[in-house]
């Protein structure tokens, strides 16, 4: 018994070493794929040579685009002359957006022995977003001329850090944008979100704008700082009624939110276009110039009226109406009763001589 326990086991433990072999021999890891340097452009600044296993020394924030360069080298020598083929490169911030990862991946490619290729990867950071540190992960992987399977693995850290207190508008939409004789129903949509680390128990939003006699305060209360959570956000449309005596022209509507026991402000602007009722806008002339060359700007034609009927005739002519029956129409059914009856007495005539006969 126990010798066949032994046998049994030695068929394993070679079937294993057998198993190894081949994985090893036909699945590359790192060898001749490699990654071979990242940078990582954060706003206007790019932190390089980064490394598996790196922390990213910049943090990122809110909504911010962060930029991964990736290099990707084929570390055959010219001597081996492989090709390796079918390269794909994919990036995958873990867990970022509300828990789940933002993940892109490169078109394939082939890279000759001895030479390298960047890819760059841009992400979103979402605006709502706690503030933690993230895993970056960066694969490539890929198929040499000869079959074996290659692929290679990288590990970053981002960090994303937040303001304590941060309100955005993220949304600010006038309808409509220009007005003239009609200067009722406009309205202006507002959406307000919480990016900060705390809480804002007293917001207050102001819109105004003397001029066109704007002046609204309304006070929206808090607004929680749980990222995709609906107590974080306010949305509002807001009707605005501006002066009927209120000039052409174009006037900033300034949009004020206030927060942090008023200390800080996050300050916005619209602009709404006021026309003067029933103006016409000049229009260019195609090809008109003066004596100086100058192109000359020139209302459109006015549009005559068509002539009346009775504009036409001579002078001292009278023009009058008369009914189908009163006028020539009566000559015609007389003439058409005539030709009746002589086609009657015509049949009339025939029928006799056929009878006599």
């Amino acid at each position: 018994m126990q010798k066949v326990v032994k046998i049994k086991l030695r068929q394993l433990i070679i079937s294993l070493t057998i198993g190894l072999l081949l994985l090893n021999i036909a699945y590359a890891s790192g060898e001749h794929l490699a990654i071979s340097n990242i940078d990582v452009k954060l706003v206007s600044k790019t932190v390089r040579n980064l490394h598996n296993g790196d922390v990213i020394p910049e943090d990122a924030r809110p909504g911010q685009l962060v930029e991964f360069r990736v290099e990707v080298a084929n570390n055959f020598s010219n001597t081996d002359d492989v090709r390796i083929e079918d390269i794909t490169v994919k990036t995958t911030i873990e867990g970022i957006d509300d828990g789940n990862d933002l993940e892109i991946e490169s078109d394939r490619f082939d890279l000759r022995a001895d030479t390298e290729r960047k890819v760059i990867f841009k992400f979103d950071i979402p605006l709502e977003v706690l503030e933690d540190s993230f895993n970056v992960i960066i694969e490539a992987e890929g198929q040499d001329e000869n079959g074996t399977l290659h692929f290679v693995e990288s590990k970053l850290k981002l960090e994303v850090q937040k303001d304590n207190h941060k309100l955005i508008v993220i949304k600010k939409a006038l309808t409509p944008i220009e007005v003239s004789c009609s200067r009722k129903n406009i309205q202006l949509t507002l959406v307000i979100l919480n990016t900060g680390n705390f809480d804002e128990e007293a917001v207050t939003v102001m819109i105004k704008n003397r001029d066109l006699g704007i002046d609204i305060k309304d006070q929206i209360g808090e607004l929680k700082s749980r990222p995709n959570e609906p107590e974080s956000r306010f949305s509002k449309v807001y009707p605005l009624r501006i002066s009927d005596d209120a000039e052409a022209g174009s006037y900033p509507i300034n949009i004020k939110v206030l927060y942090n026991d008023d200390r800080q402000v996050t300050d916005e602007s619209v602009t709404l276009t006021v026309s003067e009722c029933g103006k016409l806008q000049p229009v260019v002339a195609i090809g008109t110039k003066d004596q100086e060359g100058t192109e000359v700007i020139m209302p459109p034609p006015e549009k005559k009226p068509e002539p009346k009927p009775d504009e036409l005739l001579p002078e001292g002519t009278v023009l009058t109406q008369e009914s189908f029956i009163s006028g020539n129409g009566l000559i015609l059914i007389v003439i058409i009763a005539e030709v009746i009856a002589v086609i009657i007495g015509s049949i009339a005539v025939t029928t006799l001589f056929r009878k006599r006969s």
